[in-house]
């Protein structure tokens, strides 16, 4: 559940995993509906939610990514993506996360609408100026290709991000790891390593620790999203050890997706003893019913892991960053206590 308690919310932090389609407000998505005469099961938020929120364990993550449908749908132009961004924006600051990277499919997002690219994120562009004015963070972008979209979608997400690095950080590659072989995407994931944009993968979450070490051999990522079954084989433990990676890792959802059979079974605290960098991160914020607050409540309460072991993940976050180094360096020297968290360049 969403986590306001002061003991996390007076805390700055820094989120590097939450997907901007999963972050859409349930009220939002009424009046998107009505707007636009869009069909909905319920227009009351109340009734809605048991459409749009998972609050228990469902068998798979793809049953999670099949619930999906609604927050597509409600991606009907350039105005409402602005809004919606703008909204988890302001979210964002209301738990003092101050230096925050936003992912989305814009294959996935606007395909059903068909909509231009270039002025959904114009768009989010605006939001977020707005948003590091009014609430003084920084804020950076990753476009996320979508496995299930095929490969000439990545080819094409990956060319448009390229053509957009000056306002677009990173790459990741999500969607069901398990469904879609990754031989399909590695040359144009590599295409935008080389253009020099950072690379995230989605490996290790509803798949083995094998996975991952195929996917850090073939895609050379600066970061995983999850990565969490790397516990079952210390020679991925060490591989991503070696290798510098940060795991962006996301407790609640991996509960919810099955991912781990218990919250009381995530692995991150086990994975943070080993030296392992791993962060903590809400992943699909709205979908999920949970928020940054809650997920340092999850890794202090229930995993067991003390404030200073919080702080320190917080501070691989903020190191593994793929917003500029300018940006970093203005919130760390505003913001973070050097004391606890000494950022590292």
């Amino acid at each position: 559940m969403k986590n306001f308690d002061p003991k996390y919310n007076d805390i700055p932090k820094t989120e590097i995993h939450c997907h901007l389609e999963g972050a859409i407000r349930t009220q939002t998505i009424i009046d998107i509906a009505r707007e636009y005469d869009l069909k909905l099961p319920a227009y009351e938020a109340g009734a809605l939610e048991k459409y749009v929120k998972v609050y228990d364990q469902l068998r798979d993550l793809q049953a999670v990514l099949d619930a999906f449908e609604i927050f597509q749908n409600s991606i009907t132009s350039p105005a409402v993506f602005e809004r919606i961004a703008w909204e988890l924006f302001e979210d964002c600051a209301k738990q003092n996360i101050k230096l925050f990277e936003v992912r989305f499919s814009p294959d996935w997002a606007f395909h059903g609408h068909d909509l231009n690219w270039d002025a959904c994120l114009d768009g989010l562009l605006r939001a977020k100026e707005r948003a590091e004015g009014k609430f003084d963070m920084a804020i950076g972008i990753i476009a996320i290709t979508s496995r299930g979209m095929g490969a000439e979608s990545c080819v094409k997400t990956v060319d448009w991000a390229i053509r957009h690095k000056k306002h677009i950080q990173g790459v990741d590659l999500a969607d069901g790891e398990l469904l879609y072989p990754m031989s399909n995407f590695v040359k144009p994931m590599l295409k935008a390593k080389d253009a020099g944009l950072k690379i995230t993968v989605h490996s290790g979450e509803d798949t083995p620790a094998s996975a991952v070490m195929d996917t850090i051999h073939a895609f050379q990522p600066d970061r995983i999203g999850h990565g969490i079954h790397i516990i079952e084989d210390m020679n991925a433990v060490e591989l991503v050890k070696e290798r510098g990676i940060t795991l962006e890792v996301n407790p609640w959802s991996n509960y919810l997706t099955n991912s781990v059979p218990t919250i009381e079974s995530h692995p991150l605290k086990k994975l943070f003893d080993l030296g392992v960098r791993v962060t903590i991160n809400s992943d699909d914020p709205e979908v999920l019913e949970t928020n940054v607050n809650n997920e340092y409540h999850i890794a202090h309460e229930i995993l067991g892991m003390s404030m200073d072991e919080i702080s320190v993940c917080n501070r691989y976050a903020f190191e593994s960053s793929f917003i500029s180094e300018d940006a970093r360096q203005r919130i760390w020297d505003k913001y973070f206590n050097e004391d606890s968290m000494a950022f590292s360049k």
